[in-house]
């Protein structure tokens, strides 16, 4: 039996995840719980421990994250991150810890949305011509724009072709414009409203024909399933950074 410690209780993936642990109450079991909701990262974090948890699971905000993530390397636990929203400055702190622990960091825990995501790569590597849009709707209550989840999409078409996203990323456009859209470019959109969960398009678009690949999740549970079996994958590993691509072995 698996004893998990979840940061962000109070959030709606928090809650989740504990819902989930209760019903599958024959593999996880709740040791402890933390809501950090600070406006500095000068957390102190007490009842913690490495008796207490194998691993933790985090989906907070970015600075609430980063002091997990300090209390983890402390400890030496395991972690798994769902938090989205960090600077590139954070992400260097993650990549550091995991120089340290096993840490799993992903900004969708959906098995399908990371499925989703590996094709997307394989597709713009035998469709380099096409141009592709992101199309991405969440709630209204959703924060970060665009979705982790869609930048994380952008980041497999790039990587297929070998480009830096933020070199070839069009993040909005005026109403007019007298230039032609540029080939390499990959257009993202956001969508916020009403109580969408995750809903993800990308569209390989060619003179003639276009390729529609879709993703929509319809109840949060998928992201807490997603996050459990991450954790039984993580307690497995040695130090490293991992993503849900390494616990579902798509690494082709």
């Amino acid at each position: 039996m698996l004893t998990i410690a979840i940061n962000g209780i109070t959030g709606r993936m928090g809650q989740q995840i504990c819902h989930q642990i209760k019903q599958h109450s024959n593999l996880y079991r709740l040791s402890s719980v933390h809501d950090i909701q600070a406006s500095s990262s000068d957390y102190v974090i007490n009842n913690l421990t490495a008796q207490l948890a194998e691993v933790v699971i985090d989906f907070s905000t970015p600075l609430a994250s980063l002091a997990i993530l300090k209390r983890c390397v402390e400890l030496k636990l395991p972690l798994v991150i769902g938090t989205t929203g960090f600077t590139q400055e954070q992400m260097e702190q993650i990549h550091q810890a995991a120089k340290v622990i096993p840490l799993l960091f992903s900004p969708n825990m959906s098995l399908s949305v990371t499925v989703l995501s590996k094709i997307c790569h394989l597709v713009a590597k035998s469709l380099p011509h096409a141009e592709v849009e992101i199309i991405e709707s969440h709630h209204r209550y959703k924060k970060d724009a665009p979705s982790g989840t869609a930048l994380r999409l952008g980041e497999s078409v790039a990587s297929a072709r070998g480009v830096d996203l933020a070199k070839v990323a069009s993040w909005s456009r005026d109403r007019v414009s007298e230039d032609i859209r540029p080939s390499e470019q990959i257009g993202f959109s956001v969508v916020r409203g009403g109580d969408i969960v995750g809903r993800h398009q990308v569209e390989f678009i060619l003179d003639g024909e276009i390729l529609s690949l879709n993703s929509d999740i319809t109840n949060r549970a998928s992201f807490a399933q997603g996050a459990l079996q991450a954790s039984l994958f993580l307690i497995q590993q040695s130090v490293g950074l991992y993503n849900m691509e390494d616990v579902l072995q798509l690494h082709l």
